[in-house]
């Protein structure tokens, strides 16, 4: 039968101690405990103090059962937040959650739905802070078609983005403009996304016609063959 030295029994026994020593520190002692929360990409305070109430986190809490992948799923409820972190500093206490929130281009509204902001990617989500009232609103029926009204929005120069009130879009490639240009308000069938150059140049020499100055409408989805009533 084989026996254990009296050298393997200590060396088992110290390492059975400095696991247990270990274990303890990290799921029980006060040594290692939260001692600060740090919330760095929240874009107001409101938003940081909410999400520092939804995270559930608490000051001397073990940082051993500090969970960031069960925080970062809290996290993702809120819809207006696009990706975060969560990291443990074991050596200060520090907790930090960075956030990355989503960047509005439009404020969207679908039918019979409440209005909301609407990022690059399409996701639709609730802000936290007061939009630029420069975002262009937009009506549509789908997240692809409010996608290809945006696009066309963001290819159009200023001095004429600035005339539009908003833009609605029954298919991607049914684009509506309504605004006012030349000092007059003006519906505008866009068509699709093609020729937005050329489209501008229609629409600006139309309006400048003597004989146009009562018109409302301006088709432009065939540019060579607009019409006007």
């Amino acid at each position: 039968m084989n026996t254990k030295s009296p050298r393997a029994i200590i060396a088992i026994a110290i390492i059975a101690l400095i696991f247990g020593g270990g274990s303890y520190v990290l799921g029980w002692s006060n040594l290692l405990t939260v001692r600060g929360i740090e919330i760095i990409g929240a874009p107001t305070e409101q938003s940081k103090t909410a999400l520092t109430q939804s995270v559930d986190l608490r000051i001397g809490e073990k940082l051993a059962r500090v969970d960031p992948r069960s925080i970062s799923a809290r996290l993702s409820a809120n819809n207006w937040i696009q990706s975060s972190s969560v990291s443990r500093n074991w050596i200060n206490g520090k907790v930090e959650i960075s956030i990355t929130p989503r960047v509005p281009v439009a404020l969207y509204t679908a039918p019979g739905q409440p209005q909301v902001a609407l990022d690059a990617s399409g996701k639709t989500f609730t802000p936290t802070a007061q939009l630029s009232k420069e975002l262009p609103r937009v009506s549509a029926s789908s997240i692809e078609s409010g996608l290809a009204a945006i696009k066309v929005f963001t290819e159009l120069p200023k001095e004429f983005s600035d005339g539009i009130d908003r833009l609605s879009a029954a298919r991607p490639t049914n684009l509506l403009i309504y605004g006012v240009f030349s000092g007059r308000e003006i519906r505008i069938i866009w068509g699709d996304g093609q020729d937005t150059e050329l489209k501008i140049k229609v629409i600006t020499a139309l309006l400048e016609q003597p004989e146009n100055k009562s018109i409302r409408m301006i088709d432009v989805t065939a540019p060579h063959a607009p019409i006007v009533k």
